[in-house]
């Protein structure tokens, strides 16, 4: 009876598994047509066209090339979801909601939150060192990474050593500008 039991649960969680990658593989395929779509637009660009690119070195090239692998694998994956799970529309229903009810997923997605934030409003608007510690601080802070005054050393000490070797050795153009911070700068007489 027990071992019933325990096949039917390992047996229900293959199906979830199984409807989660038809779910994934129609997403990939998806990014794929969107990929190959954009790319073929580099084909017609005028600046490129200009220069005399030929079709085989032009930088559409790769992104059709990775889009259609993405389609095709993407696609490859949906088909065993679906041949895996049978119902993935219903089994996967029920994924969902155990997924939504996971602290996992609600911190994940409050880390993609955190990174558009970064790159999107912070990036071109703060300094790089502020923008990637605030950045570095939060996401550490929401995964519990340690005390207080550990997030900011680690923190601190990933923003200098990416603004070193980036910013110093590899001439890395990173964003410098004191956007919101200009106020701050003026009275620190910069």
């Amino acid at each position: 009876m027990e071992k019933t039991r325990q096949e039917n649960q390992e047996n229900k969680e293959h199906k979830q598994l199984r409807s989660l990658d038809f779910f994934l593989g129609l997403f990939f395929a998806a990014v794929g047509v969107y990929m190959c779509i954009a790319a073929f637009s580099m084909f017609n660009d005028p600046m490129l066209r200009a220069i005399g690119t030929p079709k085989t070195s032009n930088p559409g090239m790769t992104t059709v090339v990775i889009g259609g692998l993405l389609v095709l694998m993407g696609t490859i994956m949906a088909l065993l979801g679906l041949a895996g799970s049978r119902k993935p529309f219903s089994v996967g229903g029920g994924a969902l909601g155990e997924m939504f009810r996971s602290e996992r997923f609600w911190k994940s997605l409050l880390v993609l939150g955190l990174i558009a934030v970064y790159f999107f409003v912070l990036w071109n608007n703060t300094p790089y060192w502020f923008s990637t510690m605030l950045f570095l601080c939060a996401t550490m802070r929401i995964f519990k990474a340690g005390a207080w005054w550990k997030i900011i050393l680690i923190s601190a000490l990933t923003t200098a050593f990416i603004l070193y070797f980036f910013g110093k050795l590899a001439l890395v153009p990173l964003p410098s500008e004191p956007g919101w911070l200009n106020p701050i700068y003026k009275l620190l007489g910069r």
